[in-house]
């Protein structure tokens, strides 16, 4: 790589480590990380998943314990979904991966395009 794609990329990389979006995001997630009422919502949805699974595959989706774990699977997940810090987590992570879907178009749309021209062809 020649001197100045190295320093472009350098440079990119220091806007991203500073970027507002990226260090709110970083502190949310610390915040989910070290939420208890978070950890004891995931660990109930995890528990409710692998029993959901099980039922799943032994007894089919028409069994009713199966049903009734689908729709503890549900409220569960809708409950892990609805709290606070996970919400502003989701709508951090947005923002962030918007920022590397347009990172990502920038660069290599342009290949993207090419490689389209010639399939079409």
């Amino acid at each position: 790589m020649n001197a100045r794609i190295i320093s472009s990329i350098e440079s990119l990389k220091k806007a991203i480590d500073v970027d507002p979006r990226i260090l709110h995001l970083n502190e949310v997630e610390k915040q989910v990380s070290n939420n208890e009422e978070v950890k004891k919502l995931s660990a109930s949805l995890k528990k409710i998943e692998e029993e959901y699974s099980f039922l799943l595959m032994h007894y089919g989706d028409k069994n009713e314990k199966t049903i009734a774990a689908h729709h503890s699977l549900y409220e569960a997940k809708l409950a892990l979904d609805s709290h606070p810090l996970v919400k502003e987590y989701s709508s951090a992570y947005i923002a962030v991966r918007d920022l590397y879907m347009l990172i990502d178009d920038i660069l290599f749309s342009p290949y993207r395009r090419k490689i389209l021209h010639i399939d079409s062809l």
